[in-house]
């Protein structure tokens, strides 16, 4: 029989999903094991699979069975389109043929440059604080290096000019979209709130942006070595069709969404993990000396940067920023003998399935040594996926996988970080971990 999770009468563990996502799953996982089901209001049914082999089932061995939810995916469309992170079945597929080539790790390499040196316009910034040896969120101001990095590699520097404007539109439409997946109750869409006004108004800004740039570079016929070129001159490679504008503009913007906010958290937690773990801070540092020594880091650097990647790899185990995983199925299905009826929401956790114990030594422990023999930490592989797994896998995980480390080696190369005292590194629920209250660090020059 499936463990049921605590709940009240008649909303059951509603209140409590939507005050403490993370919190609730946590200890419906502790308490009830590898599968659990959460009583709902309405007849709604709700499923944890936790196990690596639960995962692998939904994500892999029975994929097509298994849709991204649409009650989530609903929320994100109105911002997003039907780009990948929102298309399913036979569209995505063939929007994945069009859209993968761009991603790939030999030309994402050109986008080194434009990533070293946001981290080196943040770096100037942050002189006069560490100087004075100050303390500030810096959660804000890797949010905006990141959302830097994303409009450079998708517009090159065409964007320069609107930067501020369309960065604000982009924080309003991702605001937005996160305010309505934290309501257990969806209000109508046609209710003319101040979030949805402001919303609207973003969108069109953006959106006539990114279809003004789209019908300038298809007027003139440049060919750009951006993200936004590859897009309007990729063509499927079975089919020889061409992206619309429309799907174009929705790739662009699904960037937006996806982008900038997982690789700025990532950063953030990696910082803070450093700041707790003064050792391991010290051997990046060696590293960093030894390697890079006192110039800019480049992309060649990375594979000598061995114990920095492993330092990241290991943030992404504790603090994955896509931290759940939704499905549902389109028929009725059993998931590790626990039968799941069709139309349910089924629910993944990379953010606890990288800590079972049955899979990790130590897996509350910081220890970036446990990835020194490979990319999985020596897990099954479905024990270990920051960025999915299966077909669905994340394009753009080659870019994060390029930008954290350069980064990182960029600013640790000039700064120390050091947590506030008294300051409690918690996550907290929305679309992505964030921490709760910020990460309040003092900055200041390394030795």
């Amino acid at each position: 029989m499936t463990p049921v999770a605590a709940g009240c009468p008649v909303v059951g563990s509603g209140p409590d999903l939507v005050r403490d996502l993370v919190g609730t799953f946590t200890r419906a996982w502790r308490e009830h094991g590898d599968f659990v089901r959460f009583p709902l209001p309405g007849g709604r049914r709700m499923y944890l699979a936790v196990h690596p082999a639960h995962i692998q089932h939904v994500l892999e061995d029975r994929q097509p069975n298994y849709p991204k939810d649409p009650l989530s995916i609903g929320k994100f469309e109105p911002f997003v389109g039907q780009g990948l992170f929102t298309s399913n079945g036979d569209f995505h597929f063939r929007q994945r043929r069009l859209a993968q080539p761009a991603f790939s790790g030999a030309r994402i390499g050109a986008f080194a440059p434009a990533m070293v040196d946001a981290a080196g316009d943040l770096a100037r910034r942050w002189r006069p604080v560490a100087r004075a040896g100050e303390t500030l969120d810096v959660t804000g101001d890797l949010f905006r290096l990141a959302l830097t990095v994303v409009m450079r590699t998708l517009f090159s520097t065409e964007v320069d000019a609107v930067a501020g404007k369309i960065a604000t539109a982009v924080r309003t439409c991702n605001a937005y979209t996160n305010l309505r997946l934290q309501r257990f109750v969806e209000l109508p869409p046609i209710l003319p709130t101040r979030a949805r006004r402001r919303f609207l108004a973003a969108r069109a800004e953006l959106d006539e942006f990114v279809y003004g740039l789209i019908a300038r570079r298809r007027e003139t016929g440049e060919s750009t070595s951006d993200l936004l070129g590859r897009f309007l001159g990729a063509t499927d490679p079975e089919t020889g069709a061409r992206m619309s504008d429309r799907q174009v503009r929705d790739e662009v913007v699904t960037i937006f969404l996806g982008g900038y906010e997982t690789t700025a958290l990532s950063l953030t937690w990696t910082l803070s993990l450093l700041s707790r773990h003064p050792e391991a801070e010290r051997r990046v540092r060696d590293e960093l000396a030894e390697v890079v020594g006192g110039r800019e880091p480049r992309a060649e650097d990375l594979p000598k940067l061995k114990y920095l990647r492993m330092v990241y790899a290991e943030a992404l185990r504790l603090y994955p920023p896509v931290w759940t995983i939704s499905r549902t199925p389109l028929e009725d299905d059993v998931i590790g003998g626990h039968p799941v009826e069709r139309g349910a929401q089924v629910f993944l956790s990379p953010y606890l399935v990288h800590r079972h114990p049955e899979f990790w030594v130590n897996p509350e422990g910081f220890d970036p040594e446990r990835f020194a023999g490979g990319p999985t930490g020596g897990v099954p592989r479905y024990a270990y996926l920051p960025f999915s797994r299966g077909p669905r896998l994340c394009p753009g995980s080659s870019i994060a996988l390029l930008e954290a480390p350069l980064v990182l080696a960029r600013l640790l190369g000039e700064f120390r970080f050091s947590l506030a005292p008294g300051h409690r590194c918690v996550p907290t629920s929305n679309v992505f971990l964030y921490p709760e209250g910020g990460m309040p660090m003092r900055v200041e020059e390394a030795p």
